[in-house]
């Protein structure tokens, strides 16, 4: 019995030492040597355990909670709209074994161009380090989701993935990469340079845990230049909006940055270089100036826990309203996903797809894209149930495109994009005509 005592007392000062060396190294701003490789030892055994032992595919919803449908493109018969446009999309290749981005067709559903980037030649090339991720591990050629495809002007991508920001040539080829951590949207200003999100590898806040999601707006010339890093904690601080943050305790993920949108045009109460700005965990979206480093407008809520923020006119914004029930473990949808619309004119908030939302159960916990269209039609992304719909303004499906992998298990899209043939039809061509080996 003293032996066993012995032995437990020895294993609380073992555990509180080993405990006190890593608060150390949080504070030190250290996230490698020994102690944080054995710190976070748990995590990656899980990432293998899942993996290799269970056979876990990539993000697969096999959770039953929506019905068994065919992969695939399928449009409304019943409607005479044929939709002119293109989706650039990210989907899984049971042959390839492999996530891949598609050009899809919307006329008719066929895949004109299927890109198959060169992951393992992005990942070669990096050299951060980093607890938030590990690209081996993460992000090989058979995890690395790629979302958010941009199409560019020679029928190539510019491509992420909680990873470096790579531009890849129509066959998937490496053109350039800028090395680091880098997610959710991306974005072509009127200039042609490019808005992304970054997260830095390590925070450069002293006192930050080395789990941190310290966020910046990233601004990239076309050529893979990167022109500059605006950092979130500093625009929210020198616009007195720091208390939003620093305000409640702490926590590694306080900001989530998942949409910097480019203002193309000037309209009423924006100017052309203007960025919007999407804040998950703060409900928080913002009209930002970069060229003075000033917040023009922001607003919390009603919307919580949002994503993709977007300009419908001169004077109104949408965006994804995910719609937590904020008191559920881990978030939780109350009921289903919503589509505001904000006009700065009035001040109004309008929910003009509310019913057609709660028709097709819109529900995805995390992600979710939306775009009212010229015509007034909504598309709208159901990010982890795999599903792209278009609604026309009366709540009538267009069509819908479902990601089911051979074993009719549904997958995530990952934040696709509309292509509208009268501004990128030469891009669209170019991808159609590349001829890859």
């Amino acid at each position: 019995m003293w032996a066993m005592l012995l032995l437990v007392l020895v294993a609380a000062m073992a555990i509180v030492g080993f405990g006190a060396m890593v608060r150390s190294a949080m504070v030190a701003g250290r996230t490698d040597g020994p102690v944080m490789d054995i710190a976070t030892a748990p995590r990656t055994l899980a990432h293998l355990f899942a993996r290799h032992l269970l056979q876990q595919p990539f993000e697969a919803y096999a959770d039953g909670r929506y019905p068994a449908a065919p992969s695939g493109f399928m449009r409304n018969a019943a409607q005479p709209f044929r939709d002119p446009g293109y989706a650039l999309l990210t989907g899984y290749d049971d042959a390839l074994r492999r996530p891949v981005v598609r050009l899809l067709r919307l006329g008719d559903g066929a895949v004109v161009h299927q890109y198959r980037p060169d992951i393992a030649a992005i990942n070669a090339r990096s050299r951060f380090a980093s607890p938030l991720i590990d690209l081996g591990r993460d992000r090989g050629v058979d995890r690395n989701l790629m979302m958010h495809p941009l199409l560019m002007p020679d029928g190539g991508l510019v491509i992420h993935d909680s990873s470096p920001l790579a531009r890849v040539d129509a066959c998937g080829r490496l053109r350039w990469m800028i090395d680091g951590i880098f997610h959710h949207s991306v974005e072509r200003a009127a200039d042609g340079s490019l808005y992304a999100v970054y997260r830095y590898p390590t925070s450069p806040m002293r006192g930050a845990g080395p789990g941190f999601d310290d966020e910046a707006i990233a601004h990239v010339a076309p050529d893979g230049r990167l022109l500059g890093l605006d950092r979130i904690a500093d625009i929210l601080d020198r616009n007195a909006l720091g208390g939003l943050w620093r305000s409640h305790p702490y926590v590694d993920d306080p900001f989530h940055l998942n949409e910097v949108r480019p203002v193309l045009a000037s309209g009423r109460f924006w100017r052309r270089g203007d960025l919007l700005l999407s804040l998950r965990n703060l409900s928080l979206v913002m009209l930002y100036r970069p060229a003075t480093g000033r917040v023009l407008w922001s607003k919390v809520g009603p919307w919580s826990m949002q994503h993709d923020v977007a300009i419908v006119d001169d004077h109104r914004i949408s965006l994804f309203d995910n719609h937590w029930r904020f008191a559920a473990p881990e978030g939780e949808v109350d009921g289903v996903n919503r589509v505001p619309v904000f006009d700065f004119a009035t001040g109004r908030i309008s929910y003009p797809f509310a019913a057609a939302l709660r028709g097709y159960a819109i529900d995805t916990r995390a992600q979710g894209r939306q775009q009212i269209m010229p015509n007034g039609d909504l598309l709208i992304e159901e990010t982890e149930r795999g599903r792209l719909l278009r609604i026309a303004p009366d709540g009538t499906l267009r069509w819908q495109y479902l990601n089911v992998d051979a074993a009719h298990r549904r997958l995530q899209l990952r934040w696709s994009r509309y292509l509208d043939p009268t501004t990128d039809g030469a891009a669209i061509q170019a991808a159609v005509n590349a001829r890859c080996s």
